[in-house]
Formats: structure tokens, sequence, C-alpha cells
């Protein structure tokens, strides 16, 4: 199976001294996927939705089962020159296009934004959370919600303040790994179902 994953700087993993991130981790022991890190760190949803079907294209195959992860939302709320980089209501449109999109080529998942520690920009990312999961339901797409569990474990927020304030540690993508390689809708989309948790 081949599973496309896109994103932002989290998707990449950066800070992970392993290099591996959230992704890497949820895979580790399934030789039988074939995973490719599409994160870009720095990209909002927007960047997403002009990038995401050119770097797909190469990488699907009819031979073999293959699904979409997008992850996304952290840069949507950053705010840039006294704003948020993007709107609410911009962020939920262009999920929906990405989702809609997505889904016409393959399997989709999305994995929601983890937490910040800022008030603010931790109160948008909140919003967006729940935005993006009423719009899943809609949509029949599955959706993780990493921000609750990660904000109230205190790891990420932790390790995120002794590095650049935003990316988490080791543990930090450890922790995030483990609830998404977990979750019901992970296990169904990555054919894991029968294999032991």
């Amino acid at each position: 199976m081949r599973i496309l994953a896109f994103g932002d700087s989290f998707v990449a993993g950066v800070g992970d001294p392993a290099h591996q991130g959230w992704l890497g981790r949820a895979l580790a022991g399934r030789p039988e996927v074939t995973a490719y890190n599409l994160g870009v760190r720095g990209d909002t949803s927007a960047d997403l939705l002009r990038r995401w079907a050119t770097e797909a294209e190469a990488r699907l195959s009819p031979d073999e089962p293959c699904g979409l992860v997008f992850a996304f939302g952290r840069n949507d709320a950053q705010v840039e020159a006294g704003r948020p980089r993007l709107s609410a209501a911009e962020s939920l449109k262009t999920a929906h296009q990405l989702l809609r999109q997505g889904a016409a080529r393959a399997p989709v998942l999305m994995v929601g934004p983890p937490p910040a520690e800022e008030p603010g920009l931790a109160a948008r990312l909140e919003g967006l959370n729940e935005a993006f999961k009423a719009l899943c339901v809609r949509l029949r797409t599955p959706y993780i919600d990493v921000l609750r569990p990660l904000a109230v474990s205190g790891t990420w927020l932790a390790e995120a303040r002794a590095g650049d304030g935003a990316h988490p540690g080791a543990a930090g993508y450890q922790q995030m790994a483990e609830l998404i390689a977990a979750h019901p809708a992970w296990r169904r989309f990555t054919g894991a179902e029968g294999i032991p948790a």
C-alpha cells in the first residue's frame, strides 16, 4: 500500500532528532506500506491546494492501493502582519476543496492540527479543529482529532517550549503517532485492522 501524506512542518517532522515525525513512527513495523512524506514547512492549506495534485500524480499507482492523508491548520491560524494567514472561512473552504479533490483520486483521511501554547493561536486552532471535524462528518471523511489529547498530556507543549516554540521533539511526535496509529480510522485506512496493536 502507498500512503501520501500532505501537510506542513508537523507532517515533515521538524524538531524530531530521528527525522521520523509522526508519520514515520505511526507506520513503524509496517514494511508493506510505502509512505511518501509530503510535508513542507510553512505551508498553509492554500499552499497544499496548489501543489498536492501534481505531487500525487507521480506517486499514485493503479497497481497498488493508495491513500491520501491531509494534515494542516497551524500555519493557517498563525498570525502574520497582524492577522491570521488564512481566515477560518478560507481554511474551511480550502479544506473542503482538498478533501473533495483528494477523494476523487483515492481514499482520504484527515489529521487535525496539534496544539499551541499561545492563547490566541490556541483558540483559533480549537475553532479550526471543530470546524474541520464537522466538515469531515459532512463529507464522510475519517478525521483524527489530536489537539486535545496532546494539549492535555503536556509533553507536546513542553517539548515545543524547550525547542523553537512550535515543534516538539521525539517524545511529542511519538505520542502523536501512538494516538494516530491506535485510532480505528487509521487502522482501517492503512489496512492494519488485522494487525495486533
